[in-house]
């Protein structure tokens, strides 16, 4: 049941002012928004462990915010808030001590790694994105990556080479602020219960501890954070973060609810917390004081830890308005920054669908959205047996052309939900669900591994090739398997942890990846930002089960001519195509020559001449690139 939610809690003073802690050598102020208490206290603490605090009053304004001024250099020390006999935590803390039970008071000019102010931040066109998302334990944590803090911020570094040679441009780290669902302290980071993904955010603008190799340093966590994102970009790479502003992980004992009850959350008509997230409640984005935070937060990583994009959990949950709003600021600062969200929810929530940021709201707004019916058309369902077309199911040969084309609106019956193709994030699996090589072998358990192989590759080269923006996952690469975890959020190192033998393993493979990622980047014609520009230069073969298209080069006299295959062998006649370029753009052909730049084993690289040809073969379950020289 909806709720009007435009009248809930309103006519509360807001503020424009910077709060929470704000710390100078000689004097720290506190500020903490919450009109509704007459008494807010502050509670300074030595250190995480002491018991021992001092108590001072918070003098409330007119705006409903509640400040105190205390002199000396308070760096080092924790502070919290006592509110109605309830001590918590600053929801605007930029550092906490161990296990997040204490704010921290840091210099933040104190946290800034050697190099900081000149480091190279990479200027990368949305057009050219290639986005590789992974998980700062996962990455590391097996003995096999060879590298010293296994797991920790400080040993994603040493993987950089890595990430270069694969040819990647935007780093996707999962949850890098606090989540609650870990024990920092260094004694347990490797037990197998000692696991999370991190979408359980406790204080949103702290780096999470125990990614750190000294957790109970207050600025360690910061330091070695900022060295990592540092070195990514000398390195040329972007760095996204994923952010978790659609609820958080505790409820009534969240530090919002205790400060400022029933404002922070949306709410059932009878009282109860809406669940549109599925874990328990929804943060209402809408609220003016909610929307600041969530700005705020989204400027703070920008301005204070050079972060170059995010990635929404369930971004329907955000109203659309917040969104475009955060879009608009945070492209001023920086008018490369690439935002991206998922278009759903977890669960039903109160919050009406004409205000949820769903597909179809992100036309020409400045942000993309994960595009599932691509994904779902290329490998069929998530977790089951269902085909994509892939596997062979030719019924999704329409489905994947209009994924192909940007999900634009091209044409007839190819309607997609984009005003432009960067607005579309083509993939096939993040960290949700089955990951694609077990996804594969669950759906086609008759098939041997030679024929597995084929499968993945062939899903990966549609979707190098489709208009978009592309999108991995750490290790699809080189066919990582979780050993049929769907949902690993909490699984033990066995199944997260990435085995980096699988990389000589399967060299083969990764090999093929790397090239699809070097075509990508070689060939503007993949990479297109116009839907007119993909309607006038991309067009279809009709073809009953085969997908054939050719693309128009910026070269009057040439073209690409790409062909998924998904069934047996394939001939095409060059006649065929001829006609096809002929009718599809209104040219006459004398002759025609071709040369081969992509076939079932990778890039070809002798660099072939142009030739002529007759016939061109397309292999079974594979991709065939050529280029046509007209004359």
């Amino acid at each position: 049941m909806e709720q009007n939610i435009d009248n809930i809690k309103e006519g509360y003073p807001i503020t424009n002012k910077q709060l929470g802690m704000i710390y100078t050598p000689t004097k720290t102020t506190f500020r903490v928004w919450s009109p509704i208490m007459d008494k807010i206290e502050l509670v300074l603490y030595k250190d995480s462990k002491s018991h021992e605090k001092i108590i001072y009053p918070m003098r409330k304004s007119i705006d409903g915010v509640h400040e105190v001024t205390i002199r000396g250099d308070l760096k080092g020390l924790n502070y919290s808030y006592l509110v109605r006999g309830l001590e918590t935590t600053d929801p605007y803390s930029i550092a906490a001590s161990i296990n997040s039970q204490r704010s921290g008071i840091v210099d933040l000019k104190e946290t800034n790694p050697e190099g900081w102010e000149n480091q190279k931040i990479p200027q990368t066109n949305k057009s050219e994105a290639i986005i590789y998302e992974a998980h700062i334990k996962d990455f590391t944590a097996s003995a096999s990556s060879n590298v010293n803090d296994r797991g920790k911020y400080l040993a994603f570094i040493e993987k950089i080479p890595y990430l270069k040679e694969l040819g990647v441009t935007h780093i996707h780290l999962m949850p890098i602020n606090d989540f609650i669902t870990v024990n920092e302290e260094e004694e347990f980071f490797f037990h197998e219960d000692n696991y999370n993904w991190g979408y359980d955010p406790e204080l949103y603008n702290v780096p999470e501890g125990s990614y750190s190799t000294d957790p109970e340093d207050l600025t360690c966590r910061i330091r070695e954070l900022k060295t990592l994102i540092m070195e990514l970009h000398n390195a040329g790479l972007s760095v996204i973060m994923d952010v978790v502003y659609n609820h958080t992980y505790k409820t009534e004992k969240s530090n919002f609810n205790i400060i400022m009850p029933d404002y922070f959350h949306r709410k059932n008509p009878d009282g109860s917390f809406s669940n549109g997230s599925g874990v328990g409640n929804e943060i209402a984005s809408e609220r003016p004081m909610v929307k600041k935070f969530i700005i705020d937060s989204l400027k703070y990583w920008v301005n204070e830890y050079k972060i170059d994009g995010f990635r929404f959990d369930l971004m329907a949950l955000i109203d659309i308005d917040t969104v475009k709003e955060a879009v608009s600021i945070l492209s001023q600062i920086n008018p490369n920054i690439l935002i991206y969200g998922e278009p759903w929810t977890g669960g039903p929530t109160v919050l009406p669908p004409d205000k949820m940021t769903l597909k179809g709201r992100q036309k020409d707004q400045n942000f993309s959205l994960f595009n599932d019916d691509f994904r779902n058309a290329i490998k069929g369902d998530n977790d089951g047996h269902l085909w994509g077309y892939a596997q062979g199911s030719s019924d999704l040969k329409h489905q994947v052309e209009i994924g192909l084309a940007g999900s634009i609106n091209y044409y007839q019956n190819h309607k997609g939900f984009t005003n432009n193709p960067l607005e579309s994030i083509n993939y096939l699996n993040s960290h949700d669900n089955l990951i694609l090589a077990d996804k594969i072998k669950k759906s086609l358990a008759h098939m041997d591994e030679k024929g597995l192989i084929r499968v993945n590759k062939f899903s990966h080269s549609i979707l190098f090739t489709a208009q978009g923006i592309p999108f991995i996952h750490a290790g699809n690469e080189f066919l990582r398997s979780k050993h049929m975890n769907q949902n690993s959020y909490n699984s033990d190192l066995s199944i997260n942890a990435i085995d980096w033998t699988y990389k000589e393993k399967y060299k083969d493979y990764f090999n093929y990846i790397k090239d699809l990622i070097t075509i990508r980047k070689e060939y503007e014609e993949f990479r297109m930002t116009d839907a007119n520009e993909v309607m006038y230069r991309l067009r279809f073969m009709d073809m009953e089960n085969i997908i054939g298209y050719t693309i128009k080069r910026k070269e009057g006299n040439r073209f690409l001519f790409i062909s998924h295959n998904n069934k047996d062998d394939y001939i095409f006649t060059t006649d065929r195509i001829k006609h096809h370029l002929e009718k599809a753009y209104s040219i006459n052909i004398e002759k025609m020559l071709f040369r081969s730049i992509l076939g079932e084993g990778g890039l070809i690289r002798d660099n072939p001449e142009f030739i002529k040809a007759d016939k061109l073969r397309i292999p079974y379950l594979s991709t065939e690139i050529y280029e046509i020289k007209i004359n």
